[in-house]
């Protein structure tokens, strides 16, 4: 009986990604892997490539096949729609005896996602250097990375060591080069500065009680009551950085080497005027670590 339905379960509505937690460009170089600027050459499978005018045609085809044509023809079009086929799955196609033999390979092919073949621009973590080929799979679901080809990314992943893949999706930063510029002052920091590579990141906020509020996991980059164009002071044993807040009260300072760093805030139009507002607050800094602080002042 030619019952499977390839079609119904390749356009089945996904459930919306959700991931754990939200994590600050540091927080995410540090969990991750392989981290490169990269261009897409290609997205295969063509038929799960979101943005390829041949995705619905491909479908409705198979959906067609799975209803009405014998196997023989079922397993010719499968490998077309993946050329670059495993030796596995090669095998497994061809053993099929039934549709439904058939739609389990296909199945199984489903689950491994799409690939998108970049050429790297920039490197800043993993073996990958300028102007290798790194092929990246992202699931086909509401979690994948819809790759375009000729767009530009900045690709967070992870190299499976079991399967030998290089996986990313929406819960990392990875995104198009266009949206990631928060991203790169660090990470150029990161490559280029050796051990002098920390970031202090944190907020300046009027409420006391920021705490009771402060979702950390969901939103890392925002705080309640947040003091605006406050002045920052970073001292250690190397001397005195400073920084203003800006209009979420947060501040940041890049390139710190391991150590203890003592943080103060100041009235804002300091150094004309000198007026410290709190701190200083001890921050440890481990190497090309990632610190935070947050700093309350009083209510104007």
């Amino acid at each position: 009986m030619k019952a499977a339905l390839l079609f119904a379960l390749a356009c089945a509505p996904v459930w919306a990604c959700q991931c754990t937690a939200a994590q600050s460009v540091c927080h995410a170089t540090a969990s991750s892997e392989v981290i490169f600027i990269g261009t897409v050459e290609s997205v295969e499978p063509a038929f799960l490539d979101p943005w390829s005018l041949a995705q619905k045609p491909s479908l409705e085809a198979l959906n067609e096949q799975s209803r009405t044509a014998g196997v023989a023809d079922l397993k010719q079009s499968i490998a077309k729609l993946f050329p670059d086929l495993p030796e596995y799955y090669r095998g497994e196609l061809q053993a099929g005896k039934t549709v439904k033999d058939v739609s389990a390979v296909f199945y199984s092919l489903l689950s491994q996602g799409r690939r998108a073949r970049l050429k790297v621009k920039s490197a800043f973590r993993g073996e990958e250097d300028e102007d290798d080929t790194v092929d990246v799979w992202t699931s086909f679901d509401d979690c994948g990375i819809d790759f375009q080809v000729g767009e530009t990314y900045l690709v967070y992943a992870d190299d499976d060591e079991e399967s030998g893949k290089i996986e990313t999706d929406r819960c990392t930063h990875t995104r198009r080069l266009t949206d990631a510029g928060a991203d790169l002052p660090y990470l150029f920091f990161y490559r280029d500065n050796d051990e002098d590579s920390g970031r202090l990141e944190g907020f300046v906020t009027s409420n006391a009680l920021y705490l009771r509020e402060w979702d950390r996991s969901r939103d890392p980059e925002t705080i309640s009551a947040p003091a605006v164009d406050a002045a920052v002071e970073l001292v250690s044993k190397s001397g005195a950085r400073y920084s203003v807040t800006d209009a979420g009260g947060r501040f940041l300072f890049d390139g710190l080497a391991k150590g203890t760093y003592r943080v103060s805030v100041y009235e804002k139009g300091y150094p004309r005027t000198v007026k410290k507002l709190a701190g200083p607050q001890e921050v440890e800094m481990e190497e090309k670590g990632c610190a935070s602080a947050v700093l309350v002042v009083a209510k104007e």
